[in-house]
């Protein structure tokens, strides 16, 4: 073999300038937020003492972590769409819909479980609109990188 074709086999294909388009910090760090609130919700039934009479709010919150914390972890490694945004958005207003509507009873340990489960509602109500807002400009701004000319 000559030359050139060993210098290629070690040096390996050439470069063609193009890389994978970065992902915008923005969206990173709300997919990041959305799992934090999925763990939150996952270990706040301990966190805050919940009682173990009241099955209902272990079982909402624990479905609610499950599906946010598989829809920021696809978020992470997939690019985000309005899907994920509306997924996040409607885990949060069932939350605050079962503070409400989930008779859980009239005491100090229930209102805990209510003002938990309307605060994390509410905020990822929150991550989500702040997504859906941010999504078109993502979707719209060109790529970072060299340019193919």
């Amino acid at each position: 073999m000559n030359d050139k074709a060993l210098s290629h086999r070690r040096r390996g294909p050439p470069d063609t300038g193009r890389h994978a388009p970065a992902r915008p910090f923005r969206d990173q760090l709300l997919s990041l937020l959305m799992l934090l609130m999925g763990v939150w919700l996952f270990i706040c039934i301990w966190l805050l003492s919940y009682p173990n009479t009241y099955r209902v709010p272990h079982l909402v919150e624990t479905g609610a972590s499950i599906v946010v914390i598989l829809t920021a972890l696809a978020r992470l490694t997939r690019p985000r769409g309005r899907v994920s945004d509306l997924l996040i958005a409607a885990t949060g207003a069932g939350l605050i819909i079962a503070a409400f509507l989930g008779g859980y009873g009239d005491n100090s340990a229930t209102d805990v479980i209510r003002v938990n489960q309307t605060a994390s509602g509410s905020v990822l109500i929150l991550l989500a609109t702040a997504s859906t807002l941010l999504l078109p400009r993502s979707r719209s701004s060109p790529a970072p990188g060299p340019t193919d000319g």
